[in-house]
């Protein structure tokens, strides 16, 4: 490609980049409809404005490598900075998004489609090239000067819409901006978006502590006040194969069955005496659908149970003493036999989407899963969230009602008939819900180690207490 070809395309690409998604935001979209753009957009329009920039200085000195470095390098966190501006929103119902849409795809999607575009536009470019650049200026035209001059027009543009609705230094602009107006009533410039040492994360909202659950604490402010107090009438020991520490279990009646996990991915079934296991796997945490730290195991079905990790992937998986270890090899990293995987995926929530949790549930009334969030002083959320076993979606979400002067961990959730019974680790303490989501009662727990989980067992509470080598259960007698 000779030089006054390569002048003419970059040229034409340098005019169609500042002209239309420049252009169209600042003056049709800003000056024309009043849209103003959040801190997140005008990242996105300064990448724009560089990588045209850059377009000019090789079509003014020719295609030399320090230009072509620039405008990778811009482009690059251009389309860094579309992801990161769409990862907020593309997620949401169909049809919603933040700010206008053109063509049905709202401004913040389109940043990415723009530079892919460019870095296409400027691979391709280099293939054309051959062996060799062609770094010899062509001759100023015509067409050069139009483009410069439309860029030099919408930059006048840019600085009168940046600095009359962001403000100068040290305002830098909005999250979530106003409507453009030249009224100074209702122009906000906000240093609010300027980040402090307590923010600096690379995972912004998501930067929430795992629970450890090894090593959770007791909090005299979690527990309810109530005169209820339950001794353990019998306390039955798991047997000391269970590997690791034990964070969930579950009873079935009609199989007169236990089912345990554990946070290192361990899943066993066990008979009623706790004597005999009758069969184990261990999840494969990065097979498909990542399970890893199991926080709560619940049956849904005669043999079939569902395991949940704290961060509300799952699988399920039944005994079966027809399955073979070596048909599962995706599913289970170790085990024997009689353990078949029917499913895994991951719940997804609304309120709790920010929380992590600690056992599952399972309704039968309602054929539905619950979950319970831990609280964490970034996202201080008490919710329940329940799931269709119909198609593991979610029906509802519900905050509980208690008082209380600190939010309780709930480790554990046994369901009867009427109420809901929640394990507090931190209150040690098994509070009363009924269906509506209110807590009505609590009973405090004696002789009781870590506890961890929580089943229903012949009419009896079963808590499990979680300690590697050394798991237990203890029996308590409810009215």
């Amino acid at each position: 490609m000779n030089e006054i070809n390569l002048n003419r395309i970059v040229s034409f690409a340098a005019l169609a980049l500042i002209a239309l998604p420049v252009g169209i935001a600042c003056i049709i979209l800003g000056f024309g409809m009043g849209d103003t753009p959040c801190i997140l957009c005008w990242q996105e329009r300064t990448a724009m404005v560089l990588v045209s920039l850059i377009a000019l200085f090789i079509m003014r000195y020719g295609l030399k490598p320090k230009y072509i470095g620039a405008l990778i390098l811009t482009a690059v966190y251009g389309l860094w900075a579309g992801y990161r501006h769409s990862s907020n929103h593309i997620l949401r119902d169909i049809g919603q998004g933040f700010g206008p849409a053109i063509f049905g795809v709202h401004t913040y999607v389109w940043v990415i489609v723009v530079f892919a575009i460019i870095l296409l536009f400027a691979g391709a470019l280099l293939l054309l090239q051959g062996d060799k650049l062609q770094d010899k200026p062509a001759p100023w035209s015509l067409f050069n000067k139009i483009t410069i001059n439309t860029f030099l027009v919408i930059i006048v543009f840019n600085i009168v819409q940046a600095f009359t609705q962001t403000g100068p230094f040290p305002f830098i602009g909005q999250s979530d901006p106003v409507r453009m107006s030249f009224n100074s009533d209702h122009i906000i410039w906000s240093t609010g978006n300027w980040p402090t040492p307590s923010k600096l994360s690379a995972r912004g909202a998501y930067t929430i502590a795992k629970p450890d659950f090894a090593n959770m604490s007791h909090d005299a402010q979690t527990q309810i006040s109530t005169s209820n107090r339950a001794m353990a009438s019998q306390q039955l020991q798991l047997p000391a194969a269970i590997e690791g520490l034990a964070t969930g279990i579950a009873y079935q009646a009609s199989t007169e069955m236990f089912a345990v996990v554990t946070s290192d991915n361990w899943v066993y079934f066990l008979s009623k005496d706790l004597t005999t296991i009758l069969a184990q796997v261990k999840i494969d945490a990065a097979f498909s659908t990542e399970i890893s730290n199991l926080a709560g195991v619940a049956f849904d079905g005669d043999n079939s149970v569902i395991v949940t990790a704290d961060h509300k992937s799952y699988a399920r998986v039944a005994y079966d003493p027809s399955a073979k270890i070596a048909h599962y090899y995706a599913n289970f990293m170790d085990g024997t036999d009689g353990v078949k995987e029917l499913t895994r995926s991951r719940f997804e929530t609304t309120r709790a989407k920010y929380n992590y949790i600690g056992d599952i549930g399972f309704d039968a009334k309602t054929n539905e899963y619950l979950m319970v969030t831990l609280p964490v002083p970034t996202r201080n959320n008490f919710v329940v969230s329940r799931m269709s076993a119909a198609d593991m979606k979610l029906n509802s979400e519900a905050i509980i009602s208690l008082e209380v002067n600190a939010l309780p961990q709930v480790t554990g959730i046994a369901i009867g008939d009427d109420n809901i019974y929640l394990l507090s680790h931190s209150g040690e303490q098994v509070l009363v819900m009924n269906r509506d989501n209110r807590v009505i009662d609590a009973i405090n727990l004696e002789a009781t180690t870590n506890p961890q989980a929580l089943t229903l067992m012949d009419g009896q509470l079963a808590v499990l207490n979680a300690n590697p080598g050394s798991n237990s259960i203890s029996l308590f007698n409810v009215q």
